[in-house]
């Protein structure tokens, strides 16, 4: 997160110059909208703008933007790898200009043939083939929704499997 507060060099103008009561937090998303969310004041009227790789964002199917006089919202729908990347919110008025930026970071979930995710009856379920030794570690399952989030996770120790086919006669 990156916050930039105005400059008032020799500023004669008359009210308070924009600045961040809560500013943008970076976030992470896994398809679902990404949101950003941040909180300012300053002496009306304040101009609001939302911009990525230096191009300013418009509503539209990809982005809604919100905007009232203390709070901006900004939701990626369908979040895409893409989308990944430094968000910048700026705000100005007669007085002065503030920015500030966070990111987003949108994880790709892709089955392959050595992983497979599926979702059934509210359960989650990761499928590993041709388990192996190196498959040994901590697996962390996280849910999220408008609600919340939660999380957990358990230890997969694989371990004995030449022992067991050898025993086999294999």
């Amino acid at each position: 997160m990156q916050l930039h507060l105005p400059e008032r060099a020799g500023a004669v103008a008359k009210g308070n110059s924009p600045h961040f009561i809560k500013v943008l937090q970076s976030v992470q998303s896994a398809g679902d909208p990404a949101t950003l969310q941040c909180k300012f004041s300053g002496t009306k009227d304040i101009t609001a703008k939302w911009f990525k790789d230096g191009k300013e964002l418009t509503l539209g199917p990809k982005y809604k933007i919100s905007v009232t006089d203390t709070v901006s919202v900004l939701k990626v729908l369908h979040a895409e790898k893409k989308d990944s990347g430094e968000y910048v919110f700026e705000v100005h008025n007669d007085v002065g200009r503030s920015s500030c930026s966070a990111s987003i970071n949108v994880l790709e979930i892709t089955t392959s043939e050595k992983h497979k995710y599926s979702f059934h009856d509210n359960t989650a379920f990761l499928e590993i083939n041709k388990l192996e030794g190196t498959d040994s570690g901590s697996y962390t399952c996280e849910a999220t929704n408008k609600a919340g989030s939660n999380q957990c996770s358990g230890f997969l120790t694989v371990k004995g499997l030449s022992s067991f086919f050898s025993l086999l006669g294999l």
